[in-house]
């Protein structure tokens, strides 16, 4: 009944109002009495009246409602897309803006080393594990990178080229075992060779320095940095900082332990050190 009243609720409003107003033609005429048909009329229609009005403004309500609903939903499927839009928008504003602080962070350390030729360049992948031991770059031969360029971040260095390709390079980092440079105690002047830590089942991401004096005073807190002598890195970057001194049996010399200035669980941007500006 209720879905007959929905589908014709317009042509039974049209016929009521029709006869309604007929009936109120025919008893608007002047007369001293109301004959008993037309109050016969007048108790069956009442009733007839008051269902068809309630009937009839339920289901303008229900029409309204279902209306007001549709486009409440549409309304909320509209500010939800909107959302996920201004959202995806933030993240990509805040990433761009981290993006911008480390590439300043690197621009200013190529202010600070003007006496070193720099290129910068994206990590573009890595092998397998946590670590970069060893990481692929975006620039190659195309660039002008050649092997064994220096690698460096605003916080000291990274590695070295191991391998050139057309517009890709891949850089073995301090860190990886098979790496081994010169560096030098800042504070007592001691030389010593600094090799990676990070082998096959035991990395910790630190480098160990050998071959220290067995007089040498390097105690925890003294600063790394790259010796210059015999091979291709500048003098001076960054290595880091001696957090252990040890001794082992039978070597004749003391071993300190260094944690790295780069962060090598995290790395983006890179740059590359192509010459020296006084060469």
């Amino acid at each position: 009944m209720l879905q007959f009243l929905r589908r014709h609720s317009l042509a039974i409003i049209v016929a009521v109002s029709l006869f309604l107003l007929a009936l109120a033609i025919f008893t608007s005429q002047p007369r001293g009495s109301m004959s008993f048909l037309e109050g016969l009329v007048g108790e069956v229609i009442s009733p007839v009246q008051k269902a068809i009005y309630r009937a009839a403004s339920f289901i303008h309500g229900s029409i309204a409602e279902i209306k007001e609903r549709r486009n409440l939903r549409e309304n909320y499927e509209q500010l939800k897309e909107r959302v996920e839009q201004l959202e995806k928008e933030l993240l990509r504003m805040n990433e761009l803006e981290k993006q911008n602080q480390r590439l300043k962070k690197l621009l200013d350390f190529a202010v600070e080393r003007e006496e070193l030729v720099v290129t910068g360049a994206r990590v573009t992948g890595k092998d397998p594990g946590n670590w970069f031991n060893v990481f692929t770059i975006d620039k190659g031969k195309n660039q002008g990178i050649a092997v064994n360029m220096a690698v460096v971040t605003e916080r000291g260095l990274v590695g070295r080229i191991i391998e050139v390709g057309p517009n890709w390079a891949k850089v073995r980092s301090i860190v990886d075992a098979q790496s081994s440079i010169s560096g030098i105690v800042e504070r007592t002047r001691d030389n010593g060779i600094v090799k990676g830590n990070n082998a096959f089942g035991a990395e910790d991401g630190t480098c160990s320095m050998v071959y220290l004096p067995l007089d040498s005073e390097v105690s925890e807190g003294d600063k790394v940095i790259t010796s210059g002598l015999g091979d291709f890195l500048p003098k001076g970057i960054y290595i880091g900082e001696v957090i252990k001194v040890v001794r082992y049996k039978k070597d004749l010399y003391k071993t300190a332990v260094i944690k790295p200035g780069v962060d090598f669980q995290r790395l983006e941007e890179v740059l590359i050190v192509k010459a020296r500006s006084d060469e």
